[in-house]
C-alpha cells in the first residue's frame, strides 16, 4: 500500500468578494522518490463537466467556485484509489487576510489492489518488416524460410523477389522482369511468381534466386491445374471462372487413364447462365450457333461465358478438393455436402457442411485454408474489418468457435503448422505492409 501526497498550491485571483478562484496544484506520488503522477482526471463539484489532468510533471490548473460556501475537487487515476478534497469559504477569506495565497494539503491515498486473475494475451510477431519495401505476397518453405514478393511504391513497377533465411533475414534478392502479379506453389512445392502476360519458375541455387521462363500453356495445363497426387495418381479439375460447374478428374502416371471423381454444379447460377441466350439479339445467337458447330459446345454456353459472366450476379463455381492423409476431399456447399474418397476413388461417406451460410453477420470468405503441417482445414470469416478462423471437423462437417486475428482488414492469410500468417499495415500509416503471425489457439 503506498500513499500520495498532493501539494497544492492556490494562486487566488480577485479579492474576498470574487466567488470564483483559479487553482494551481501538482500530484505525486508519496513513495519512493515522489515521483509526479500524471493523467490524474481532476474536476469540481460545482462543474464536474469541466475537466482538467494534471501533465507530464504531474501540474494542473483548475477553477472552483464557493458561492454556495464550499467545493470539492475530485482525483481520479486507474492506477491509485479515488480521493477528494473539500474547501471552504471562509478558509479562503482567512488566507487571504493573513497574507498568504497559497494552500498546501496532503493527501494520502492508496494504490489500487485488485484480486489475483491470469491473462492469456495474443503474442501478434512480426516475421518480416522493412521500411523500404512492401510485402504484396509470401510462400513458406518447408526449412522456415520464406519468398517474399515485394515492392517500393507500385507492384508492377520494379517489383522484386527476397529470400530470407530461417530467421527471416534476407540472403538474396532479384528484380522480377516482369509486371508481377503474384506468388505461385504448384502440387509437388515448385515456386512460380505469376506475371502479367508472362510466369517465370523460381529456383535457389545455393541460396541465390534464379528466374527461368516457361511456356503459358505448360504452366496452366499442368502446374496450375494439378490440385495433389496420391501415389502415382493425378488429381486436377476442369475448372473455367467462365462456367458455373466445375469436374474433378484422377490420372493414373502410368498408363494416362481418366477417371471423373466428381462434378460439383451451381445449379442456380447455371440457370441464370443458360438464360441469358433467350435474351440476345439474332446475331448473337447465329454467332453462338456457328461456334457450337465448330467446338461442340453448347450454344447456350457460348453466350453464358460472354454475356453473363460480366455480369454482377455472376459467381465462378467454388468447389476445393484437399488430400488429408490419403482421404480426397471435396467440398459441394452447392448441395451442402462433403463427399470422401478413397485413394481408389471410392466414396467413402459425405457429411452435412454449413460454414458457408452467414450467422451473426459474418461474412464467408473464400477460400478454404488448409494447414500443410498439421492437415488441419479452416472457413475464413470477416466481420466488422476482423477475420475469423474456424477449423472444420471433417468427420461431421462441424465448425469450430472462432479465432479472432488481431488486426483489422488484414491481406493474403495462410495457414502454416498451427500459425496465421497474413499481410498488414496500420490504418493511416506510413508503415509499409508487413508480413505477421499469431498462434492459432481454439478453445
Amino acid at each position: 500500500m503506498k500513499n500520495i501526497l498532493v501539494i497544492l498550491l492556490f494562486c487566488f485571483a480577485g479579492n474576498l468578494n470574487s466567488q470564483v478562484h483559479n487553482i494551481e496544484g501538482v500530484v505525486k506520488d508519496l513513495n519512493g522518490k515522489q515521483s509526479p503522477i500524471p493523467d490524474v482526471n481532476i474536476y469540481t463539484s460545482s462543474n464536474p463537466k469541466s475537466k482538467t489532468k494534471s501533465s507530464s510533471n504531474g501540474t494542473y490548473k483548475i477553477q472552483i467556485d464557493v458561492k454556495e460556501g464550499n467545493d470539492t475537487i475530485f482525483f481520479h487515476h486507474v492506477g491509485f484509489e479515488s480521493t477528494y478534497k473539500i474547501f471552504y469559504q471562509k478558509q479562503y477569506n482567512k488566507q487571504i487576510k493573513s497574507g498568504h495565497y497559497t494552500l498546501k494539503a496532503n493527501i494520502s491515498l492508496n494504490y489500487k489492489t485488485l484480486d489475483d486473475f491470469s491473462i492469456t494475451a495474443k503474442k501478434v510477431d512480426t516475421v518480416f518488416g522493412s521500411p523500404k519495401v512492401s510485402v504484396e505476397d509470401f510462400l513458406l518453405l518447408n526449412d522456415n524460410r520464406l519468398l517474399l514478393l515485394t515492392y517500393e511504391k507500385q507492384l508492377r513497377k520494379g517489383a522484386q523477389i527476397i529470400l530470407t533465411d530461417s530467421e527471416q533475414k534476407p540472403i538474396s534478392e532479384k528484380i522480377i522482369p516482369g509486371n508481377a502479379l503474384y506468388l505461385y506453389q504448384d502440387y509437388a512445392g515448385s515456386h512460380f511468381v505469376v506475371c502479367e502476360h508472362k510466369v517465370f519458375q523460381i529456383n535457389i541455387v545455393r541460396d541465390e534466386i534464379r528466374f527461368y521462363d516457361i511456356s503459358l500453356d505448360d504452366f496452366y495445363g499442368f502446374n496450375f491445374r494439378v490440385i495433389d497426387t496420391i501415389q502415382d495418381r493425378y488429381y486436377y479439375s476442369n475448372f473455367n471462372e467462365l462456367y458455373p460447374a466445375v469436374k474433378f478428374i484422377v490420372t493414373q502416371i502410368t498408363d494416362s487413364t481418366h477417371h471423373e471423381l466428381l462434378e460439383v454444379k451451381d445449379d442456380f447460377m447455371m440457370e441464370l447462365y443458360r438464360a441469358q441466350y433467350k435474351y440476345v439479339s439474332g446475331r448473337d445467337k447465329l454467332w453462338a450457333y456457328r461456334k457450337e458447330q465448330e467446338t461442340g459446345i453448347d450454344k447456350e454456353v457460348w453466350i453464358g461465358a460472354a454475356s453473363f459472366t460480366q455480369d454482377i450476379l455472376y459467381k465462378p463455381v467454388y468447389a476445393p478438393l484437399f488430400i488429408v492423409r490419403d482421404t480426397v476431399l471435396v467440398f459441394d456447399q452447392y448441395k451442402s455436402l462433403l463427399f470422401k474418397f478413397d485413394a481408389n476413388n471410392q466414396l467413402l461417406d459425405s457429411v452435412n457442411i454449413n460454414y458457408y451460410i452467414k450467422k451473426n453477420k459474418e461474412k464467408w470468405e473464400q477460400p478454404l485454408l488448409k494447414d500443410p503441417v498439421q492437415s488441419e482445414i479452416f472457413a475464413l470469416y470477416n466481420k466488422g474489418g476482423y477475420n475469423y478462423l474456424k477449423n472444420i471437423d471433417i468427420q461431421n462437417g462441424l465448425t469450430s468457435m472462432g479465432f479472432k486475428l488481431s488486426n483489422r482488414f488484414v491481406e493474403q492469410v495462410k495457414i502454416y503448422n498451427g500459425y496465421a500468417y497474413y499481410i498488414y499495415r496500420p490504418y493511416e500509416s506510413l508503415q509499409k505492409k508487413f508480413l505477421y503471425k499469431e498462434e492459432i489457439i481454439i478453445k
